[in-house]
């Protein structure tokens, strides 16, 4: 078996149950937490959002958790910032999703809170992390 067709098969699995994941997330989890969705488009575009946000979750994560085995083998700087740069990209895409405002208490009735800001301040970490990734 080739390396590269190996890891194609494990990346296509990674998607397969990444989808399977947001599909599920979409279809069940907003009847429990809000038992309707927005109607018309309006209702479309928020469960694009959350499917997406969701896929993205779980696509980070296992990128997550492939980067900390990678540190743990080889623990050098570079390593680190892609540990770094990963936990980032994964807590930028967990505030996205609309869903967590209304978990944590937010959203409906407190449209304004900490998750009005907190995916940006996560980009920005992500990004100096890069950064100084590229100046090392």
């Amino acid at each position: 078996m080739s390396v590269h067709g190996d890891a194609l098969r494990r990346t296509a699995a990674l998607l397969a149950v990444a989808l399977a994941v947001a599909a599920v997330v979409v279809l069940a989890v907003p009847r429990l937490v809000v038992p309707f969705y927005p109607p018309g488009v309006f209702g479309v575009l928020v469960r694009l959002k959350v499917f997406f946000a969701t896929l993205a979750v779980a696509l980070l994560a296992a990128l997550f958790v492939t980067y900390v085995r990678l540190y743990r083998e080889v623990p050098t700087g570079f390593s680190r910032g892609l540990v770094l740069f990963t936990a980032a990209l994964l807590l930028y895409a967990a505030t996205t999703n609309p869903l967590v405002p209304l978990l944590l208490g937010f959203g409906l009735f407190h449209p304004i809170g900490p998750f009005t800001f907190l995916p940006e301040v996560f980009a920005c970490v992500a990004a100096l992390v890069l950064y100084y990734q590229s100046n090392t």
